[in-house]
């Protein structure tokens, strides 16, 4: 079974508005608030997909219990960690014309919620796959992600990454199965601005020399991606225009669909990456991951090429 690591978990409050003016306030025709974070995110567009999942996390307050509620009201188990504190909400504004995100840090860790959650994870019988995603709250120890690492893979788990911190290179020495970088991260952790296939190329051959098995590098509005599994390259793009609603949780319900497709079948890429283009995309037109109603529709409209071997 995958489980999800969501360590930094929030209640998103995504917002359409008139355009935003300094100094004046802005009434907006409403607001949406969705329990989130990028390992939930992929549960969720795991169950869209009909595939069963358990999302792990930190919860505090109100704010925590809404989200673990919801996420089990949403056909998703849920073993939390309770901690004090409030889970942060996090605001994401379109004002048609530019997307702004507001972050807040979260509620801090302990040792003790940290052994708490490693304790859950040692006693996952059913763990095939841990999917690590996202931040890390205020005060965890500097090794918390090594040591999840670590007892994920006691169990014979794969670990999946997709982290935008420098802490990915440093776990790429872990072998992870997949890491999930976009092209931003790719430039500031690896420091290749990809422009072309020879970038890519270049970037995909650093991660894989830092340890990593395979790489699913989104390219973020540009529509495409890339995928390596250390000997073949792909790239994929879709082949259509999007109204953008919000982008939050599209990379997320991407490396969803693309675990979906890929993991039990390795030579899938192809199939993998359509599902995967076509359902970010199709995130992108809702607040929070919408109904997945034109992912069949958009897997169509997605090219895939391989790259010839360098």
């Amino acid at each position: 079974m995958f489980y999800t690591l969501t360590a930094n978990p929030a209640v998103d409050m995504t917002v359409q508005s008139t355009p935003l003016i300094p100094n004046e306030n802005v009434r907006t025709g409403g607001a949406s608030y969705t329990p989130n974070g990028k390992g939930l995110d992929v549960s969720f567009a795991l169950k869209k997909f009909g595939q069963d999942s358990c999302a792990l996390g930190f919860f505090g307050g109100f704010t925590g219990k809404f989200i673990v509620e919801e996420t089990m009201n949403m056909g998703v188990f849920c073993q939390p960690v309770w901690i004090d504190g409030i889970t942060r909400i996090c605001a994401y504004i379109n004002d048609g014309e530019n997307e702004y995100g507001i972050l807040n840090p979260g509620a801090p860790l302990t040792p003790q919620y940290e052994q708490e959650l490693f304790n859950i994870i040692d006693g996952a019988s059913e763990m095939e796959v841990l999917v690590i995603s996202g931040s890390v709250p205020p005060k965890a120890s500097a090794d918390f992600l090594d040591k999840v690492v670590a007892h994920a893979k006691a169990k014979g788990a794969d670990v999946v990454l997709d982290l935008s911190s420098d802490k990915l290179k440093t776990l790429a020495s872990t072998k992870p199965l997949l890491i999930k970088p976009n092209h931003h991260e790719m430039k500031a952790i690896w420091g290749v601005q990809i422009d072309t296939d020879d970038d890519a190329r270049r970037a995909l051959k650093l991660a894989h020399e830092s340890g990593v098995q395979n790489v699913l590098l989104t390219m973020g509005s540009r529509g495409s991606a890339y995928f390596s599994n250390g000997e073949d390259i792909w790239y994929a793009r879709r082949e259509f225009n999007i109204k953008l609603v919000s982008s939050v949780c599209a990379g997320d319900c991407t490396l969803a669909a693309f675990l979906h497709k890929w993991y039990d079948d390795r030579d899938n890429v192809e199939e993998a990456l359509k599902l995967a283009l076509a359902t970010g995309a199709n995130v992108c037109e809702s607040a929070g991951l919408g109904d997945f109603g034109h992912v069949d529709e958009y897997s169509k409209r997605i090219a895939v090429r391989k790259l010839p071997r360098a």
